[in-house]
């Protein structure tokens, strides 16, 4: 494990799991599946470079439950986007709660600073 300023958990995931499971919901995704994806851009503290291409679970400042976010790649079209981190979701509903969530966390000053569709 390691702890962001005393709060923060992380550690790797295998990408089989990480990618068959909903990042909120934990609900099992297909191929044959529609899902979203929402990106963060980290605060620029966070260094998660010995996590990149690989997927984290943590632990959020505000929920008791911990969540999967897949560390972006230098080079990535999402990383050129501004994203460092990106959650997978199985739906619209989920989608929505984790983004209210996500914007808690901003708001108590966890490792994000945006969170967007």
């Amino acid at each position: 494990f390691q702890k962001y300023e005393g709060v923060m958990e992380f550690y790797i995931i295998p990408d089989e799991e990480a990618l068959s499971k909903c990042a909120w919901c934990q609900s099992h995704i297909n191929d044959h599946m529609e899902v979203l994806g929402l990106g963060v851009k980290l605060r620029p503290d966070v260094d998660l470079f010995e996590y990149e291409s690989h997927c984290i679970q943590i632990g959020l400042v505000s929920e008791e439950k911990p969540v999967y976010m897949m560390v972006t790649a230098q080079g990535s079209q999402a990383r050129h986007d501004g994203n460092g981190g990106m959650f997978l979701v199985c739906s619209e509903g989920c989608s929505t709660e984790l983004k209210s969530v996500l914007e808690k966390e901003i708001s108590l000053g966890a490792m994000f600073e945006t969170v967007r569709l």
